[in-house]
């Protein structure tokens, strides 16, 4: 009887094992629709990882609305799957189609910390630097932005149908710091910019500078672009919080709200240029990056969307 009871247990544990070897096997996951390259720039001497979500619908006769976003590790997967809902919506009147493309790093990061930092930056020479710390990798913006102008924008072009009319840049952060550089320098490279919490405290004085050069161009031709500024409320302490925490110190310091909003009505004070503030409620530097998503997209598939359709 023994015998018979274990050869039954011996039996059904083979069953067992036979059931679980037959089980289908974890796989990784795939975003649809989507693709991936590499793409080496002359301008930086830097590798670049390039993800693209590519619409289902036939494009406009114009083609497709671009949205250039930064940080694309971590912000691409985000935005892809928007674009998709957005295509998805029940209602045909307000569907859209927009090309998403995220401009990350070779790595498995969500980020590459000294990479972004350089390439995000202005240079700036004589910005201040804390005594004994060695100073981080900076002042990339320059060739960075001539990247996405020389070598990026004409590689996507060659494989898609796009409107270079309605193209909009995304960054947060340092990338929003990089984004009105952008602005600032070439107005005419996008004809939207989504800055989402910038890190203007960087160097305030290199941005306020770079905000008058700007107004005085702009009094002699008028850009003609569309630009949000996003943060979060949770990004700085309200007035009368107390300021004994050492981390609401650091967020006084950086005066992420305050600098948002005095930028964006310096900046809605020049011809031509339209400008939006938003300030998400509740949102911390973290999570203003995700409400900044969706709002960067509703602005990039309106953008110069009245004289695409009108052509």
């Amino acid at each position: 009887m023994r015998r018979l009871v274990l050869a039954l247990l011996a039996t059904l544990g083979a069953g067992g094992a036979a059931a679980e070897d037959a089980a289908p096997a974890w796989q990784a996951v795939t975003l649809a629709h989507t693709e991936q390259r590499s793409v080496h720039s002359r301008h930086t001497g830097r590798d670049y990882r390039i993800f693209v979500a590519r619409p289902q619908q036939e494009p406009p006769a114009a083609g497709y609305p671009v949205l250039f976003v930064l940080d694309g590790n971590a912000l691409f997967p985000t935005l892809a799957l928007q674009a998709q809902a957005l295509e998805a919506r029940p209602a045909p009147a307000l569907r859209d189609s927009v090309l998403v493309v995220g401009i990350g790093y070779p790595n498995t990061q969500l980020y590459d910390f000294e990479a972004r930092a350089e390439d995000y930056t202005p240079d700036a020479a004589d910005r201040q630097r804390l005594p004994g710390r060695p100073a981080p990798p900076a002042g990339g913006a320059e060739r960075f932005l001539a990247f996405i102008e020389d070598e990026l924008k004409p590689l996507i072009a060659a494989r898609y149908r796009v409107d270079p009319s309605r193209q909009t840049l995304f960054g947060h952060s340092y990338g929003g710091l990089f984004t009105l550089y952008a602005l600032l320098e070439r107005p005419q490279a996008f004809s939207g910019y989504v800055a989402a919490s910038p890190s203007i405290w960087w160097y305030q004085g290199f941005v306020e500078r770079r905000l008058s050069a700007f107004e005085r161009r702009a009094g002699k031709a008028a850009p003609r672009a569309q630009l949000l500024i996003t943060a979060g409320s949770a990004e700085e302490p309200q007035a009368d919080d107390p300021l004994s925490d050492p981390r609401q110190r650091h967020l006084a310091e950086r005066r992420m709200v305050g600098n948002a909003r005095e930028t964006a009505q310096r900046l809605a004070a020049v011809a031509g240029l339209r400008v939006d503030l938003r300030i998400n409620a509740g949102a911390n530097h973290g999570s203003n990056a995700q409400y900044s998503t969706v709002q960067a997209l509703e602005l990039a598939s309106r953008v110069g969307r009245a004289a695409a359709e009108a052509d």
